[in-house]
């Protein structure tokens, strides 16, 4: 038993310590049709918040904007001059079918455009769960382990299996304490660039990423950003809009 039970933790704690691999977005499409057509200038239209958090959509077409931006690879379309037309034209994003998509395209002298939905959009809770007093509590209701003096076999199997029965529950609660979901921003979204001339789809990509994760984690460098994955959802959304945008590297 006692070695089962080193053997859990050690695998436990190898599973909790070992190198992660930085995460790879790899849900995506990306057609080499956009090079193949010269597409250069495009427009990021309005996404459509599908979250329960409001103005979701206008910090994720912010966001993206500026990561497309930095690529260095397309021309992007004003945003205030987007914002201007779909006042002007009373548009939404609920109204995006592929006539309105190309008319819209070409009244903004765009080749493609670019289309989104926010999926996911959770930002940390306000109230931090504090898990040393939740461990404490915890440890409050396992078994006792009692020493005693002198005793009959009766008695003496009672306490071996009493004894037994507190350590196996010992390590599950320690498990459960290491591998339990916590709190953390979460953040996913679902893009994709449609060809203005033919309405072809051109580039699609999905993904949510939650900030406690370590493959996530593992995309920052310092213990602060990592801590502001989990803490801050405009920073999270952030790197995920970047690793998405970073598909536009692959050709298919």
């Amino acid at each position: 038993m006692k070695s089962l039970i080193a053997s859990v933790l050690i695998v436990a704690f190898i599973l909790s310590c070992g190198p992660v691999k930085p995460y790879t977005v790899t849900n995506f499409f990306r057609s080499s049709k956009i090079e193949e057509r010269g597409i250069k200038r495009i427009a990021v239209l309005p996404f459509e918040n599908l979250s329960d958090f409001r103005g979701a959509g206008y910090i994720v077409t912010d966001e993206i904007n500026l990561q497309l931006g930095k690529t260095g690879i397309f021309d992007l379309v004003e945003r205030i001059k987007v914002e201007e037309l779909f006042k002007e034209q009373d548009l939404d994003t609920l109204r995006f079918d592929p006539v309105t998509v190309a008319k819209i395209g070409k009244m903004l002298g765009a080749q493609a455009v670019i289309l989104g939905n926010v999926t996911n959009f959770k930002p940390h809770p306000k109230t931090v769960i504090d898990t040393s007093r939740r461990y404490q509590r915890d440890r409050e209701h396992l078994p006792p382990v009692i020493i005693i003096g002198d005793h009959d076999d009766d008695d003496d199997d009672f306490w071996k299996v009493a004894c037994v029965v507190g350590t196996v529950a010992t390590v599950v609660g320690g498990l459960y304490l290491l591998f339990r979901t916590k709190p953390s921003a979460e953040v996913g979204a679902s893009m994709r660039m449609v060809d203005v001339e033919t309405g072809e789809q051109l580039w699609q990509v999905k993904d949510v990423f939650r900030g406690n994760k370590k493959p996530v984690q593992a995309l920052v460098k310092t213990k602060e950003d990592r801590k502001r994955l989990v803490y801050d959802v405009e920073y999270l959304t952030r790197i995920l809009c970047q690793e998405m945008v970073g598909t536009f590297k692959y050709r298919q």
